[in-house]
């Protein structure tokens, strides 16, 4: 034991192992915060909605039962066996409910309906039919009811209280919290004595210390991975076992709202022979519900008759019937043939609905996962390299270059937060704007694009603002002033309540974007760190496109932008500790590439460079901006896709771009011809397109991500091998003609959103995937045709 205390060796390790476990914790604990936002959204919604159709249907029912004799010419106030009718349509919904006259006083109610929910909080919803308002005790539902005028005769209320279901929430996430930290304690102790018998080996067996040490390494990931797998089994269990609860709940409800209706149809005369009329009147209750259940009227031999759905609807086992005429009075006006007895009402979960909600949740929680696992990695690099910073300025004070190469390597989780934060808006920037912009502006497809390319645009103006700025001061103020202006731009983007207010603070993001990446990028490029930097690039926008979805569907899009912000502005003080000012820092830094007035003159001059820039660099910056990140979007928005399905696709895309690179690289390398791996990525790029005119919405721009991803793989390298492969471009300097091919692509990049924007303006989608498409293969072969080099220049290369 003595030998242990005195040993440097095992103290080092018991402060790595403690190091490490702590790190595991905190990306453990951070996770399982996203988990129980993630829930306790998932189940905060999923009671609201339960009860806020059942609502509605009982609003809907009342106002038609008394809607034929208010049409007539009968007063709300005086309308005899109303309170029959709210009492039975209260108890069967199990909440309040109240007749209101035209300015919204309470006429008559049942239950505890407070007075003030007419006019009292905020409206959260409003449709032709129908006003949702919330307030701080509950939510009201008010179905409007037409007079015999025209105008509206008065109302039909619902009301909602919060404290039950607040209650039972509680209840629930009380109880997934109870279970998650048992699993969690679980995973801790085991990680714990995994690291305590790693540090045991490696004192006893020196020579093994890195074996082992990776060892360490892969028990973390697979401890943290059950952990998580078995924390997102429970929420899954969790979801779907009060969604299906929901269901069922709101299929009896519905039945006991209906019963009655369906009676008084029957006592006046009307046949359920007359499927049209009856299937249209189901089909208007269950779309209330999202089309999640099917009605069905079955007759005394308990065949079908009418329904919501169609026949051979998949429907779950599971079934509640409800008797017809069962205790009416009266007679019925039926065909004396037909009994009276044995009608009955069922009503059934469809399968479809209940399965992708599943299905949903189960792709949720494996994204949290994925994304958890990506933060553990990110944040073990800093606690390495970290770690590794301090040893050497504790051991080796006067080594200036070994701190150096350190701070440069501890760049990378600055930019992977930086990007996480950024691309967690990056699928719904244009629908924002959407909600900006007024229906049936003029040109309103192309001020869809307007911030996409105001962002872009500036950090191309950004970038050449750093260089002058990098080479004056030093790399850390201007790191600290980009991280500034992207976080106050998404202040401003939660803030804004104009169309340009939105595009402006967009251009705010775009101007810190250039200053941080590009200080990033200078900080890094000399200590060779430049890949590793980009690395934390793309799994920072990885990232952040699935989670900021995700967050985004539950919560909106203000929070998003609101926590995007938080997190920037929590990174400006970190460039203080990792970039020292001083001499060296400045006078290291590489002049920035200029490119003269004559020199450009050369270039424009060059059929090959020309035909470069105009039929393949331009237009795949334009492809790959205007396809993704304004296109897509809107696109599968306007279809009904869901918010994270959309960050998910962005998340499969970004995993092509960094997956695909290395091998379509060394492809690149091997290949003689440069130009012709170009002209295959244009093709590549023209098929992502072609697939919107053949396949559904999903498939195809499931497809296109992919296609573009790929592309984008193949385009970075092949474009930078062509382009330095010109001998235009060898006389002018390497530098110079990287510089050029930069502020090209920014071009590229700021046309695209509003080329896409004037396309979709003049035709429709299907037109236009097929003529861009065709059009892209058409200057792709003409690339190819145009970069054949001349007989002198293949003279020259022999």
């Amino acid at each position: 034991m003595t030998t242990q205390r005195t040993d440097p060796g095992y103290s080092n390790r018991k402060r790595t192992n403690l190091a490490a476990l702590a790190g595991w914790i905190v990306v453990l604990v951070c996770s399982l915060l996203i988990y129980d936002a993630l829930l306790f959204s998932s189940l905060n919604k999923e009671i609201w909605n339960d009860m806020q159709a059942s609502a509605r249907v009982a609003a809907d029912n009342l106002r038609l039962n008394v809607a034929t004799g208010v049409r007539f010419g009968k007063k709300l106030e005086s309308y005899r066996g109303l309170d029959r009718l709210l009492a039975h349509a209260g108890d069967a919904a199990g909440m309040p409910l109240a007749a209101l006259d035209a300015k919204g006083n309470v006429i008559l109610a049942h239950g505890n309906f407070p007075p003030f929910a007419f006019q009292a909080g905020k409206v959260l919803a409003t449709e032709n039919d129908f006003i949702l308002r919330d307030d701080e005790d509950g939510r009201t539902l008010i179905v409007p009811v037409d007079g015999r005028d025209g105008n509206i005769a008065g109302y039909i209320g619902a009301r909602i209280e919060r404290a039950p279901l607040d209650a039972e929430l509680f209840v629930m996430v009380r109880g997934q919290l109870a279970a998650q930290g048992v699993i969690a304690l679980v995973g801790v102790s085991a990680l714990a004595c995994l690291l305590v018998w790693a540090g045991r080996k490696n004192m006893q067996e020196e020579e093994r210390q890195g074996r082992l040490s990776r060892t360490v390494r892969i028990a973390g990931i697979a401890v943290f991975l059950l952990v998580m797998f078995a924390n997102g089994a429970l929420a899954l269990h969790a979801v779907s076992s009060r969604y299906t609860d929901s269901l069922e709940q709101d299929a009896k409800r519905t039945g006991a709202l209906l019963t009655e209706a369906l009676n008084r149809l029957l006592l006046v005369g009307v046949s359920f022979e007359r499927m049209d009329s009856v299937d249209a009147y189901l089909a208007g209750i269950a779309a209330v519900h999202d089309g999640s259940i099917a009605l069905e009227i079955l007759n005394p031999q308990g065949i079908r008759v009418a329904g919501s759905a169609p026949e051979g609807t998949s429907l779950l086992p599971e079934a509640t019937d409800f008797p017809l005429l069962s205790g009416a009075s009266g007679a019925s006006l039926h065909k004396l043939e037909e009994s009276s007895a044995g009608w009955k009402l069922r009503v059934s979960i469809v399968r479809a609905p209940w399965l992708e909600r599943l299905r949903a949740t189960a792709l949720d929680m494996l994204t949290m996962v994925a994304v958890s696992l990506i933060f553990m990695v990110e944040l073990f690099l800093l606690l390495t390299r970290g770690m590794e910073l301090i040893h050497k300025e504790k051991n080796k004070p006067a080594a200036l270059a070994g701190q150096h190469v350190n701070r440069s390597a501890l760049l990378r989780p600055l930019v992977f937060f930086m990007l996480f934060a950024m691309d967690m808006s990056i699928s719904f920037i244009p629908l924002r704007m959407a909600e900006l912009v007024p229906a049936g502006s003029l040109s309103r497809d192309m001020l869809l694009g307007l911030p996409i390319s105001a962002e872009m645009g500036m950090t191309g103006i950004s970038v050449l603002l750093a260089g002058a700025w990098i080479k004056r001061q030093g790399a850390r103020p201007p790191l600290m002033a980009g991280l500034i202006l992207v976080g106050l731009g998404y202040l401003g983007s939660m803030l804004s309540t104009a169309p340009w207010h939105f595009v402006a603070a967009r251009a705010v993001v775009g101007l810190g974007y250039g200053l941080a990446l590009l200080t990033a990028q200078a900080s890094t490029v000399k200590d060779g760190m430049l890949a590793d930097m980009f690395a934390g690039v793309y799994a920072g926008s990885l990232c952040g496109s699935a989670m900021g979805a995700m967050l985004a569907e539950r919560f909106g899009y203000a929070p998003v932008f609101l926590l995007s912000a938080a997190i920037l502005l929590c990174l400006v003080p970190l460039p203080r500790l990792l970039l020292q000012p001083g001499r060296d820092d400045r006078q290291e830094q590489r002049a920035a590439a200029k490119i003269s007035f004559g020199q450009i003159r050369r270039l424009l001059g060059d059929r090959r460079f020309l035909g470069f820039v105009l039929l393949s660099l331009i237009p795949s910056a334009m492809l790959c901006v205007g396809f993704l990140n304004y296109f897509l979007p809107v696109y599968l928005k306007s279809a009904g896709t869901a918010q994270s399905d959309i960050g998910r696709i962005y998340m499969l895309n970004c995993l092509l771009v960094i997956y695909s690179g290395p091998p379509l690289s060394r492809l690149v390398m091997k290949t003689r011809s440069k130009a012709g791996m170009v002209c295959v990525a244009g093709i590549i790029s023209a098929l992502s397109l072609l697939g919107l005119a053949v396949l559904p919405p999903l498939p195809a721009t499931l497809l296109g991500a992919v296609l573009i991803g790929l592309a984008t793989g193949l385009n970075i390298p092949a474009q930078s091998e062509y382009l330095l492969r010109l001998d235009i471009a060898r006389a002018i300097g390497v530098d110079q003609s990287m510089s050029l091919l930069d502020a090209l692509q920014r071009v590229g990049q700021v046309l695209g959103p509003l080329c896409t924007g004037a396309a979709l303006l003049v035709m429709g989608v299907d037109e236009a995937a097929r003529i861009i498409g065709v059009g892209f293969i058409v200057i792709s072969l003409a690339f190819l045709a145009l970069a054949r080099p001349t007989h002198e220049t293949r003279m020259g290369e022999a």
